[in-house]
């Protein structure tokens, strides 16, 4: 018989199989656009991706609006990169701006995800430059773009709601380990296999694309390059688990005023009832103050799956959260009905 939820994202899946459990009806309307209509005792959802009826339009796009969600949280008194929103084509303006800044920058597009044409610690006019046409090329020259300090420090990804749940994951840039016998390339393929064959968590294949090809020559490796026994070799900047970044639970390891400052966020977009966080530190085990950490950006459809399969560490159950909110009615479920395990497939 065939699985009905099978062509659906694996987020999707664990968001649904938490319905199941609580004897939510749930129908796919469209496979391709992760739409699902979902109901209980008369309370219908239609739910696009993770959107439902308790997350507003008007915040969703607003939060999605890179430049705006820093202009926000700075007049919320919430550390952010320094940084201005230009024109893609505005060239000399954004060097200025370089300059002016005087320091390694990070450049991206104001609207996007998965860390694509995202370019970080950028240290010279042609580094900018490089950017700035690589995005043109992809995005077109009317791109907004952000231009922004680098700020140097470990990238978790911080899930919240408005009911005070949450869940930290640190999230480490897709990397391979040397045996002192493989080159790099024979380590991604070997990694790439061990991480499908089969797939055991929400690690993601590791993109071998350009921009790694230029990362590992601005860090003067090569493909052949056979790195020593137990040598960890980054392969690229950004940390996405996408792109084959490594996620791993620190809900039990984070300071309490990581989630304080998590919960302001929330609070700066009225109406928002969870959200995913980048941010940046190199303490989260400490209590955090204005110097200590940066919210990078802000996701209204975070990722369920890497909490839920973390390559490392406990599994978090952000999907029960989410239908703590969508379906408040059903927060007493009997949880002995249905077991924790996950859907098959996904």
């Amino acid at each position: 018989m065939k699985n009905i939820y099978e062509d659906l994202h694996s987020n999707q899946k664990i968001l649904i199989y938490e319905m199941l459990k609580r004897g939510i009806s749930v129908e796919v309307i469209d496979a391709e656009r992760e739409l699902i209509k979902t109901s209980y005792n008369g309370h219908d959802e239609l739910i696009c991706d993770r959107d439902s009826s308790i997350m507003p339009y008007n915040v969703s796009i607003l939060a999605g609006d890179k430049g705006f969600t820093k202009r926000n949280l700075m007049i919320n008194g919430i550390s952010v990169p320094i940084g201005e929103t230009f024109l893609a084509k505005d060239i000399d303006y954004i060097k200025k701006a370089f300059k002016i800044l005087n320091c390694p920058v990070v450049i991206k597009p104001v609207f996007g995800s998965h860390g694509y044409d995202v370019y970080i610690n950028l240290k010279t006019e042609d580094d900018v430059e490089n950017a700035i046409k690589s995005i043109i090329e992809h995005r077109g020259e009317l791109t907004k773009i952000i231009v922004e300090e680098y700020y140097e420090a470990q990238e978790y990804r911080i899930f919240i709601t408005k009911n005070g749940d949450y869940a930290v994951l640190l999230r480490n840039p897709a990397h391979v380990f040397g045996d002192g016998a493989k080159t790099i390339k024979e380590l991604i393929e070997e990694e790439n296999y061990n991480r499908m064959n089969p797939r055991t968590n929400a690690l993601c294949e590791i993109l071998v694309d350009n921009e790694m090809y230029k990362y590992l020559e601005t860090n003067g490796i090569s493909m052949n390059y056979i790195p020593f026994n137990g040598e960890k070799v980054y392969l690229r900047p950004n940390s996405n688990v996408a792109m084959g970044g490594v996620c791993e639970d620190y809900t039990d390891k984070t300071h309490s005023s990581v989630i304080d400052i998590g919960m302001r966020v929330l609070n700066s977009f009225p109406g928002l009832p969870y959200v995913g966080i980048d941010f940046m530190t190199n303490n989260i085990d400490e209590k955090q103050d204005e110097n200590s950490y940066r919210i990078i950006e802000i996701n209204t459809v975070p990722g369920i799956h890497m909490h839920f399969r973390p390559a490392i560490g406990k599994s978090q159950n952000i999907a029960k959260y989410m239908v703590d909110m969508i379906y408040p009615e059903t927060k007493d479920y009997e949880k002995d009905k249905i077991n924790e395990k996950p859907i098959k497939g996904i």
